[in-house]
Order: C-alpha cells, then sequence, then structure tokens
C-alpha cells in the first residue's frame, strides 16, 4: 500500500512539500485536470411556453384523478397515474417536446441510432400533497427518464439525485462546503416549465411536500427498439 507521507519524506530537498508559513506566499497550485470516464449526465431545460402548455394538461390530470385510484411506485402517500399518459391527447404536446430532447441527450450519450431507435415507454402523473414523497429509486429497463413540472409550490420538494458510484462510500473525504462535481448528492430547485432528463439507472427521489398546496408532476421513461434487419430479395 503506498504511503504518501513517507514519500514526501524521502523526497530530495528541492521536491519537499511544507505548509507555507505567515511570510511565504502560497504557490501557485491549480487543480491536476483527470481523464474523466464513468459520465453521470444530467439534462434540463425549461420551457417558456409552459403557461400555454400547462392548464389543459391539469385539467385532464383533475378528471383522471377523479376516476381512477393511484398507483403504488416509489410514491410516499398522494396520488400516481397509471403510465399511459403518453397515448393521451392532452399530453400530445409535451411528448412531443420530450422526444425531441431525448433524441439530442441521445446524441450526446453517442447512441447508435443505426441499431436502434428510441420511444416513449411510459409517462404519469405524481400528485404530492402536504407531507408526501417519493422514495429513492431507479426505472429499470428503460434508457432514458426525466420529470416534468407541472406545479410546484414553494418549499414542495426538491428532486434528489444520488451518486450512482456506491462503492464510493467505503472511503469519503471531506469536500470543501463549496464543492460542485463530487457531491454525493445533488438537488435540483424544482420549477414550473422545468424538464430534466437522465440516465434511467440513476438512482433519484422526491424530497417531502413541506408546503400547504399540491405538487404535480409528469415522468416518463423512453427506451430503445432495437431495429429489426432488413430482409433481402435473392
Amino acid at each position: 500500500m503506498t504511503q504518501f507521507d513517507s514519500q514526501l519524506a524521502a523526497a530530495p530537498t528541492d521536491h519537499q512539500v511544507t505548509a507555507p508559513s505567515a511570510d511565504t506566499p502560497k504557490p501557485a497550485l491549480t487543480p491536476l485536470a483527470p481523464a474523466q470516464f464513468f459520465a453521470t449526465p444530467v439534462w434540463t431545460q425549461q420551457l417558456t411556453a409552459h403557461a400555454a402548455l400547462n392548464p389543459p394538461m391539469l385539467d385532464a390530470l383533475a378528471d383522471l384523478e377523479a376516476t381512477t385510484p393511484s398507483v403504488k411506485r416509489s410514491n410516499v402517500g398522494g396520488w400516481h397515474s397509471e403510465t399511459n399518459l403518453h397515448h393521451h391527447s392532452a399530453f400530445r404536446p409535451l411528448c412531443q417536446t420530450i422526444s425531441r430532447m431525448a433524441l439530442r441527450c441521445a446524441l450526446a450519450l453517442e447512441f447508435d441510432f443505426g441499431r436502434a431507435d428510441m420511444a416513449i415507454q411510459s409517462l404519469w402523473a405524481n400528485r404530492n400533497g402536504p407531507g408526501d414523497y417519493n422514495a429513492q429509486h431507479v426505472h429499470p429497463n428503460s434508457f432514458l427518464s426525466g420529470s416534468y413540472y407541472l406545479t410546484v409550490p414553494p418549499d414542495s420538494g426538491n428532486i434528489e439525485i444520488a451518486d450512482p458510484v456506491r462503492e464510493r462510500v467505503m472511503d469519503a473525504y471531506p469536500l470543501r462546503a463549496d464543492a460542485r462535481h463530487h457531491m454525493r448528492r445533488v438537488e435540483y430547485r424544482c420549477r414550473e416549465g422545468l424538464l430534466i432528463m437522465f440516465p434511467s439507472w440513476l438512482s433519484h427521489g422526491v424530497q417531502p411536500n413541506r408546503s400547504h398546496g399540491m405538487r404535480y408532476s409528469l415522468a416518463f421513461n423512453i427506451e430503445c427498439v432495437p431495429k429489426r434487419p432488413r430482409k433481402t430479395g435473392r
């Protein structure tokens, strides 16, 4: 096992690393840039037309909630719709926006469109009232997942994304208070009209709604659809 302290102590005099005294100016050190592998991408997009886009979807959800019971998934409390809203006409404009964003995300991920296409696999609504939340979870058997926010009262719960490298907890090092790129958990501030997308394997959850209002969001999955080999005639 490498011992960093002993290596420094045994180093030649002109290579010794010592803490500067009050009279010695700090050395101008800059971070050593690493090669980055196994990225954890998260994309966000603010829809400028959400004021016109959201009301028809909220009206459709009110009708659905009045006639269909809640589905139990990651939700603790609240109401979770069926997962087939992408077949409902009220959500078609949003589905088109989701599809365009997913295409751009797939291009960033070096997706091979010669071997597969993408399609919206499922779309559902979450209504979180006071005290309701969504436990940490992943979306298996999907490629991309995300959420769109319809109504977000102040303090109604943000989305939290956890570090996917679980082995990192074996020897967690202290982080500066202003660290931005190596946190173990990331919180995205939700707001109306925000569309967020990430790989489906990324663990995430929703904080408890600590407001007195209702928080409505739509969640979705994108799947890969393998292309069938073309038949060739003889």
